[in-house]
């Protein structure tokens, strides 16, 4: 999971009248305006909210990206200009990332999407002599590898696109966001490993046999039901969870049902009472409790809004450590530090798979309103009487 707190620059910037602090990890802070009440998106640090119509990570309708760029890169010189998403990840919106281009230097000189624009329209001419054939959104259609990145996973996936830009591969055999973050080696075309592949060689103890797909290739493609997820067993029987970073390890979801007679979800419903354990971590010294939770319209998702059973406490030697609640009085911690999280858990494949709706941490009241959006607002909380 990556850390909205691991950054190395902070810089301030105006964009559309608006004050930003802006991290190089691409995480914004928007100011409150002088002299006014504090608005719903102000005063707390965000990657931004995902847009499932265009990709893009938006805090109050504006795009991250754009402020990301005018705080690192300045102001677009003129209106021609757009923000160009490097490895084409309009999630990742670190600054070395980012660049102002035109709308044809975007199309010709990102060699990622050059070869994208190929593969659709048959050849660069072609698509110069009629734009038409390739709209804006029909560059990357698929949003659902595109994420915010640890500086490392940032540097690994574009090393791997650039390599598939460079080769004579077409995209086959399992999703792109699969390859990129599942770590499966890239074949160059004279049997050598690239320094992506070492980096992965280096990091292959920290995985087991799920997520694994073969390289992108026309030889051998593989049919969807013959893929596995990109998931890892949990610590807890039963229970399993989505790989999303090259750190993650295996955690324990205490809820999950080991005996359960009817819907297996209903059963996990049934265990999630207020301030049970819904997760605890790898290391065992930070947990998650349950504050509500509810089913999505078709009943097969699980959604658990979690709030942190938890506080960091400074330490003498100037270290930072997680501290209990429940070891504290009252008085020694406030409700707005704790910090909270949205999962989602599906039943497949005889396990309890745990997905994470958010990476990061974020106030409570931006999460509701995703919560709200993935039950309904008919259906907010499970009332098990």
């Amino acid at each position: 999971m990556i850390n909205i707190d691991d950054f190395k620059q902070e810089v301030e910037c105006i964009y559309k009248d608006e004050k930003y602090s802006v991290r190089d990890n691409g995480a914004v802070f928007r100011h409150p305006r002088d002299g006014r009440r504090p608005r719903k998106y102000d005063n707390f640090w965000t990657f931004g909210k995902p847009n499932d119509k265009h990709g893009y990570m938006e805090i109050a309708s504006v795009r991250v990206h754009i402020i990301v760029a005018t705080a690192f890169h300045g102001p677009k010189l003129t209106k021609e200009y757009v923000v160009d998403h490097i490895d084409t990840n309009r999630r990742n919106n670190r600054p070395d990332n980012l660049r102002w281009v035109t709308r044809l230097e975007n199309a010709l000189e990102n060699p990622i999407t050059r070869k994208r624009i190929i593969m659709r329209c048959g050849s660069i001419e072609a698509f110069l002599a009629n734009p038409a054939l390739l709209r804006e959104n029909d560059v990357t259609p698929d949003f659902s590898w595109m994420r915010t990145v640890t500086d490392a996973e940032a540097q690994v996936s574009k090393e791997r696109l650039l390599a598939w830009a460079e080769s004579d591969k077409q995209a086959s055999g399992g999703t792109l966001g699969e390859w990129l973050y599942g770590r499966q080696p890239i074949s160059q075309n004279n049997g050598q490993l690239s320094s992506v592949d070492e980096i992965d060689k280096l990091q292959s103890d920290s995985l087991n046999d799920w997520g694994q797909i073969p390289p992108f290739g026309k030889e051998h493609p593989i049919e969807p039901e013959q893929r596995k997820r990109n998931i890892m067993l949990s610590l807890t029987s039963r229970a399993a969870q989505e790989i999303y970073f090259y750190d993650d390890k295996p955690n324990e979801y205490p809820c999950t049902p080991q005996e359960y007679s009817g819907d297996p979800l209903t059963a996990y419903a049934a265990n999630l009472t207020e301030n049970a354990v819904y997760w605890r971590n790898n290391n065992g010294d930070r947990e998650y409790v349950v504050d509500k939770y509810g089913f999505s319209e078709d009943r097969n998702s699980l959604y658990v809004m979690t709030k942190s059973a938890y506080v960091w406490r400074s330490q003498d030697d100037g270290d930072s450590m997680p501290v209990p609640v429940a070891n504290l009085n009252r008085d020694e911690f406030s409700e707005d530090e704790l910090n909270y999280q949205l999962g989602e858990v599906i039943y497949e494949d005889n396990l309890f798979v745990h997905k994470r709706v958010e990476t990061g941490f974020m106030p409570k009241e931006y999460l509701e309103e995703i919560f709200d959006e993935c039950v309904g607002k008919k259906n907010k909380k499970i009332d098990k009487n």
